[in-house]
C-alpha cells in the first residue's frame, strides 16, 4: 500500500499558493510595462523638440550693398521665411498629437 506524505488539502494549498504567486509575478509585470511606456511616452516628445531643426536666415535685398555710392538706394536687409519642422508622435491609447 502506497501513502502518500500529503493529503488533499495540503496540495490545494500548494496549488492555490503557486497560482497566487504566479499571479503576482504577471501582475507585477504588467505594472511594470505600463510604468515605462508611460515614461517612453512622456519623454518621446522631448527628445523629437531637442532634435527638430529650426533655421532663420537674414539676407540683403538683390543688388543692393551697404556701400553703395547713393544713400538713397540702400535698403535693409530682410528677413527669409522660417521653416519649421512639424513633429507628430502616437501616444499609447492611438490619439497622435502634432506640434
Amino acid at each position: 500500500m502506497r501513502h502518500d506524505a500529503h493529503s488533499p488539502r495540503e496540495r490545494d494549498r500548494r496549488q492555490t499558493r503557486a497560482r497566487r504567486v504566479a499571479q503576482m509575478i504577471l501582475l507585477g509585470s504588467g505594472v511594470a510595462s505600463a510604468a515605462f511606456v508611460g515614461y517612453a511616452a512622456r519623454s518621446a516628445p522631448v527628445a523629437a523638440r531637442a532634435t527638430a531643426p529650426s533655421t532663420t536666415t537674414t539676407t540683403p535685398a538683390a543688388g543692393t550693398t551697404p556701400s553703395s555710392s547713393s544713400a538713397g538706394s540702400y535698403r535693409p536687409p530682410t528677413t527669409a521665411p522660417v521653416t519649421t519642422t512639424t513633429v507628430c508622435y502616437t501616444t499609447p491609447s492611438g490619439s497622435t498629437v502634432c506640434y
